[in-house]
Parts: structure tokens; C-alpha cells; sequence
């Protein structure tokens, strides 16, 4: 029996390891924009840790998706070279082959609930915290990348060129809601230079922005100063954008010490959480026999067909995902956390059963 094993998991590891390959490919691909994007403030290592702390996110639900594509493939293609009805009529199970995808899956399945507790809430975590928030949002909030310098209070800085080696901004226009100065009423003053330095562990210790502005002058009164310096505070900065720790970046065993002493500000969503995780992490095992079962339903009808019939329950367990999401809403009952289990139960034990009993 174990070179029937062996057989069958020697193609089903080659099938699942190229789907898997390819979907994380179109993955990383597809999160290159949003890194770049959330990468404002750093750099280009920044930018690529960042597309792949995402891509990686998302592991748990590529492995098991690859894992029923390839179990379908792989003995799709045994049942229609008749080699699951030459085992069938030498009197062996179809338990026998189904094994090999059951071995898998339990094998992922064992993963996945490693990755679901422990991995990917740290991954969830450090994919918003690649660069520093505090720095990354005073980037942004005040458009450091543009030619238009947001400073908190309503103004607003324009300037026409830059010094590559300094970093200054030249030719500055300066947009105030007010007056800035009490001996300049103007509300629009021109600057010769703007210095703003860079961002460093000095900097975030000190906890302020130094602005420098060097050649101010009104270009209605011709009033004028040769320079002036003020502070903007970090924390105004990075406050817009913020984003507060979730049940998502917790550990499990965090999050159930939390629920268990009673510390947790909502320990119905913690539960759901957890118990969410639970049912993801046995997605794998169970979805095993129902696609090997599909695999040999559609032995007559082609592998097309049976790829198609194997998003049957794939779309069910998601769909109770989001069911379960909603009536945790209107419930407020944790238990809901294990609906893509039972829809997943309701359309895949039909199909088991009859083809464990032909």
C-alpha cells in the first residue's frame, strides 16, 4: 500500500507545489502597487518588504486553495486513465489513494494552524510597521513627495526647485491663513530657502520637526526677515492615519490570556477570532476527501469540469466566513466563528458519502 502512497503523493506534492507557485506569483504581482504606496517614507527595500509581508498574509489561503486544485488534477487524470477503477476492481479501497490527499492535508493542516495562530498575526502586525509610523505619516501628511508641503494649521508651501545635495527647498511660496508675523499683514510670503532635516532617532527622540526659513519676504510691503525657525510637533503629524493594534495582530495565546483574565474590550470578537482561526486551520483536512471525491465524480466528464466543481465548496467555506462575520453582528454569538465549517460539512458530506459507498 505504501507504494500506492507514495505514488499518488509524489504528484499531488509536484501539481500543488506549481499551483501554489504560480497563484502567490499573480499575488506578489498584484501587491506591488499597494507596497510601493505604503511605502512612502522609505525606500525601495521598504517598498519590497512590505509587497511581501502582504503577499505572505495571505499564504495560508493559497496553500490550501492550490492543495484542492492539485488533489483534483492529480487524480482527475488517475480516474480518467482508469487507474482508480483497476484499484477499485483488485478489491482495494478508494480509501487506499485517498490517503495520500488525506496525508497532505493533515500535514497542512498542522502548518496552517501554526501560521494562523502564531505566523501571521506577527506578519499582519509588521506589514503596517515596516517603516516607522511616525515618520511614514509625516510624510504623507505633509506631501513631502510632491511640491506642495502641507504644515499643520492651514498653510501650505509651494516651491519651484530643489537642492539635491542639502535637500532644501528653493524659490518657496508660503500660504498662511494668517498673518504670520505681526510687522508683515500679508497672507502670502515668499522664501529664498527652506530647510527641513532629515528624519532620524535624534529627531523622533525629540519629538519635533525643525523647520528653517532663510530669505522670507512680503512681496506686497517688501518686508522682509533673513530667517526664522519654529518646530512642528511629530505627534500632530503622525496622528492623521493612525492605525490602532487589532484582534488581527495578536497571537493566539495573547489573545486567549487576554479573553481568560477578562482584560480583553471585546471578548465575544476575540473568541470569534479564535475560533475562526481554528476552523481555517482544519480547512485543509477537511476539504481533502470531498475534492478527491469530486476528482473521481467527474472522471467522465473531464478535468475542466472538475476543476469548476471543486470551487463548490472552496465558495462555501468562504461564503460562511462572511455569513459568519454578519451574524456575529447581529448575534453577538462567538460560535458563529465555525459556520464555514458546517456549510462546508452540508455540500461536501453528501458527496463522500455516495462515492465511499459505490
Amino acid at each position: 500500500m505504501w507504494r500506492l502512497h507514495r505514488y499518488y503523493l509524489k504528484e499531488l506534492a509536484v501539481n500543488a507545489a506549481i499551483t501554489f507557485l504560480i497563484m502567490f506569483g499573480i499575488i506578489l504581482v498584484s501587491l506591488i502597487y499597494r507596497g510601493i504606496q505604503r511605502a512612502q517614507g522609505g525606500d525601495l527595500f521598504d517598498a519590497a518588504l512590505i509587497t511581501l509581508l502582504w503577499a505572505l498574509d495571505a499564504m495560508p489561503h493559497l496553500l490550501t486553495i492550490a492543495f484542492v486544485l492539485a488533489t483534483v488534477m492529480t487524480f482527475t487524470r488517475a480516474a480518467q486513465d482508469r487507474e482508480l477503477v483497476a484499484i477499485r476492481a483488485a478489491g482495494i479501497s478508494p480509501r487506499v489513494p485517498m490517503m495520500a490527499a488525506l496525508l497532505v492535508g493533515i500535514f497542512l493542516s498542522v502548518g496552517a494552524s501554526f501560521a494562523n495562530h502564531y505566523v501571521i498575526p506577527e506578519v499582519h502586525f509588521r506589514k503596517y510597521r515596516v517603516i516607522a509610523d511616525v515618520v511614514r505619516s509625516a510624510f504623507i501628511n505633509m506631501n513631502l513627495g510632491t511640491d506642495r508641503i502641507k504644515v499643520p494649521g492651514g498653510y501650505m508651501l509651494t516651491f519651484r526647485d530643489r537642492d539635491e545635495a542639502t535637500g532644501d527647498y528653493l524659490d518657496c511660496t508660503v500660504y498662511s491663513p494668517k498673518p504670520v508675523f505681526d510687522d508683515i499683514d500679508s497672507h502670502v510670503l515668499f522664501v529664498d530657502r527652506l530647510s527641513i532635516p532629515q528624519f532620524d532617532d535624534e529627531t523622533l527622540a525629540d519629538n519635533d520637526l525643525t523647520v528653517v526659513l532663510n530669505g522670507i519676504h512680503d512681496p506686497i510691503s517688501g518686508k522682509g526677515l533673513s530667517t526664522f525657525t519654529f518646530d512642528v510637533p511629530l505627534d500632530e503629524l503622525g496622528s492623521a492615519g493612525g492605525r490602532d493594534e487589532r484582534d488581527a495582530d495578536l497571537r493566539s495565546d495573547q489573545l486567549l490570556s487576554e479573553v481568560m483574565r477578562g482584560v480583553h474590550h471585546d471578548r465575544v470578537t476575540a473568541t470569534y477570532t479564535l475560533f475562526r482561526r481554528c476552523c481555517f486551520s482544519l480547512m485543509p483536512a477537511l476539504l481533502a476527501p470531498i475534492a478527491y471525491c469530486i476528482a473521481e465524480l467527474a472522471r467522465f466528464r473531464g478535468r475542466v469540469l472538475a476543476l469548476t466543481m471543486s470551487l463548490v465548496p472552496l465558495g462555501m467555506f468562504y461564503m460562511g466566513e462572511v455569513l459568519g462575520a454578519r451574524m456575529l453582528l447581529s448575534t453577538r454569538n462567538p460560535w458563529c466563528g465555525w459556520l464555514p465549517l458546517v456549510l462546508l460539512s452540508v455540500v461536501g458530506l453528501p458527496i463522500v458519502w455516495r462515492q465511499m459507498r459505490r
